[in-house]
């Protein structure tokens, strides 16, 4: 039971940040899709490392985004660009999407930090995901997003 304690914010985490997000139809122009980005990346990365480790309350929902039209190429490639905006400096290869597959309307997504971790990846994963999901969301027909567990 020990084992499993220090893993219930992460799920709950990943599992309940379904946040309000509306798709953002009409927001930006045919051929773009909005970006959102916390306004504050470093001090999100912090707040999420903290409660991926601890647990209390999600500051996710605290968070204020900054929204960006830009040029739509694919639902991969937006993915990426939301990983690697949150990611490290000298982490930004680990938000390569290695993997990206939408079924039934639900977006199944591997990182390469996913495969290829680093210390502190689960806490920098609890940042990454909702970021990803929360783009995903704004700019298509996803109800859905899944990441693979840790190997």
């Amino acid at each position: 039971m020990k084992a499993v304690l220090p893993l219930i914010p992460l799920f709950t985490l990943l599992t309940s940040c379904q946040q309000d997000i509306k798709n953002t139809t009409g927001v930006c122009s045919a051929n773009q899709y909005l970006l959102s980005l916390p306004q504050d990346i470093d001090t999100y990365r912090h707040d999420m490392a903290i409660y991926a480790q601890q647990g209390g309350e999600l500051p996710l929902h605290s968070v204020v985004f900054d929204n960006t039209c830009i040029d739509a190429t694919s639902l991969k490639d937006l993915t990426q660009q939301s990983a690697q905006a949150i990611f490290a400096d000298s982490f930004k290869e680990a938000g390569q999407v290695t993997h990206f597959e939408i079924k039934n309307n639900v977006a199944y997504v591997e990182l390469k930090a996913n495969n290829d971790g680093f210390p502190g990846i689960t806490a920098t994963l609890a940042a990454v995901n909702p970021i990803i999901r929360r783009n995903l969301l704004l700019n298509s027909q996803i109800e859905n997003v899944i990441f693979p567990s840790m190997r």
